[in-house]
């Protein structure tokens, strides 16, 4: 069996590191290290780690000062010692078969990357019945860059299996709050020969108050942007229109769209995402309503958080 390191950056979750160490615990694939780095909590959540590992030695605990999740991640890539690597975040919960299920999914199709889908909960979760076998698709290099820029993929670094050497060459931005997730598994796919993405949902996710994706700051979406377009090909140009355009939606609808470089970016992409056939649905109607005002999106989208 390949060694497994599931990294868990945390800080400040103490309330919910226990369960989540113990859903990694509980995994069917024994064959694993869990490497959790503690980025300068205030609470006692490095007092909950240390207890845990001394039960169990597959525990190991880092301690760092306060540098954000990327730098933690970054870390734990440094500190771990396994073929491949998984991430957990320290207040969600991994599905007990989920590193056995990513695992056996990358080695049945001879893929690098293994992609698997989440399942959000607020306070308990309850993971699915799976079935004997996976379902699943397996997808080129450029196929799989394609599906995570139109959002077919989830971002997240989380319920994903990666080849560690890989990582170590592309890590994740430590100046990014938001979207390095997504640059960072853009990079690795791109030096991928094969991605295999399952169907099941293998994760927990848990939707709190607090967490980093609802104190994004707008400069972060603009770097973002930056970097996408450092990275646009002839081939995905559609592929990167679409992403493109949506992170400056989310800029316009956090109250920033006066900003001349948001609406630049949302004349520059909207006729592709209107015309493309692969954009999403709610996405083209975005495009569209831009036509009408550049602030006709953020409107709408008010306007369905209000009626939710």
């Amino acid at each position: 069996m390949s060694l497994v390191s599931v990294i868990v950056p945390v800080y400040n979750v103490a309330e919910f590191v226990d369960s989540c160490l113990k859903s990694l615990l509980g995994q069917t694939y024994k064959d694993i290290e869990i490497v959790v780095v503690d980025d300068g909590s205030t609470d006692n959540t490095p007092e909950v780690c240390s207890e845990m590992s001394r039960r169990d030695p597959r525990i190991r605990v880092i301690n760092q000062s306060n540098r954000g999740g990327s730098a933690a991640r970054n870390k734990g890539i440094s500190e771990s010692r396994g073929e491949y690597v998984c991430f957990v975040d320290g207040d969600d919960i991994a599905h007990p078969k989920m590193v056995e299920r990513l695992v056996r999914s990358l080695e049945s199709a001879h893929a690098d990357v293994a992609c698997a889908g989440y399942e959000w909960f607020t306070s308990h979760y309850v993971p699915v019945d799976l079935p004997h076998e996976s379902a699943s698709c397996t997808f080129s290099a450029q196929a799989a860059c394609s599906e995570l820029l139109y959002q077919r993929i989830p971002n997240g670094p989380v319920a994903k299996l990666f080849p560690r050497v890989v990582l170590a060459d592309v890590p994740f931005l430590e100046s990014l709050r938001v979207g390095e997730d997504l640059l960072m598994n853009f990079d690795v796919f791109s030096r991928s020969a094969q991605v295999v993405v399952l169907e099941e949902p293998l994760y927990g996710y848990r939707q709190r108050e607090g967490s980093t994706m609802r104190t994004v700051r707008t400069s972060d979406r603009r770097l973002v942007v930056e970097q996408l377009e450092h990275r646009v090909s002839p081939v995905l140009s559609d592929a990167f229109a679409n992403r493109i355009f949506a992170e400056a939606l989310y800029v316009a609808f956090e109250g920033r769209i006066a900003a001349r470089s948001i609406r630049f970016l949302l004349h520059k992409y909207r006729r592709t995402v209107v015309k493309d056939s692969k954009s999403l649905v709610q996405l083209r109607i975005y495009a569209l309503a831009s036509y009408i005002g550049v602030s006709v999106p953020a409107v709408i989208h008010r306007w369905k958080a209000r009626i939710r």
